[in-house]
């Protein structure tokens, strides 16, 4: 038998009983206020709490996933942005603002959507993600890219990643989708998500 044939041999889905240890692994870290950290006492970070909460979602943990949600709408900056790391504490670990971590709500608000159609839950988080995605959109640049990041009370970083964008033209397409759902269009959106695609395709040397 060579390596590949022992490689398929051995490899397997993991089941349902398996994904479940993880989802509840990850509730198991959940701290009261709905925070995720990384492991036990560790610090946490917008869009991998996110993340934590679509893991949520998917094994129908969406008492939990709410939480999360709720967890970023108390943390969220009056000017719709949120800090890039909390301590385990909840204190504010890095002050840094993150276009794409701010901006990623959008595709986690959407998954929720997808996973349970609670339409209140959409009612209740649509004034977090309107004024999340207003944020992010002034980091845009006229050639449709977004600005990375900027420390708190100063200007932007002065580049844009193809990465962050990318995700951020996701997210985009996410909070529109919602948009539309709760019959508050918000076309611009799609429109930023647009100029995302064009600038990947036409002009990628700005990034």
């Amino acid at each position: 038998m060579n390596l590949q044939q022992k490689s398929l041999a051995t490899s397997r889905v993991l089941t349902h009983a398996q994904l479940l240890q993880t989802a509840n692994s990850i509730a198991n870290l959940q701290l009261k206020s709905g925070m995720i950290p990384w492991f036990e006492n560790g610090h946490c970070d917008p869009w991998n709490h996110v993340e934590t909460a679509m893991a949520l979602d998917v094994m129908g943990l969406h008492e939990n996933a709410f939480r999360a949600y709720q967890w970023l709408q108390n943390t969220q900056r009056e000017d719709g942005a949120w800090s890039n790391y909390f301590n385990s504490d909840e204190s504010i670990e890095d002050f840094k603002l993150d276009s794409n971590v701010c901006a990623y709500v959008g595709t986690g608000l959407w998954h929720h959507w997808l996973c349970n159609h609670d339409v209140d839950a959409l009612r209740n988080f649509w004034p977090m993600l309107e004024r999340a995605m207003t944020w992010v959109l002034q980091m845009r640049l006229t050639n449709g890219t977004i600005l990375w990041a900027r420390e708190e009370a100063q200007k932007p970083w002065n580049y844009a990643l193809l990465t962050g964008c990318s995700s951020i033209r996701h997210a985009l397409i996410c909070a529109a989708n919602i948009a539309d759902t709760l019959k508050s269009p918000k076309p611009e959106w799609y429109e930023a998500a647009a100029k995302i695609d064009l600038a990947i395709r036409e002009t990628p040397f700005v990034f």
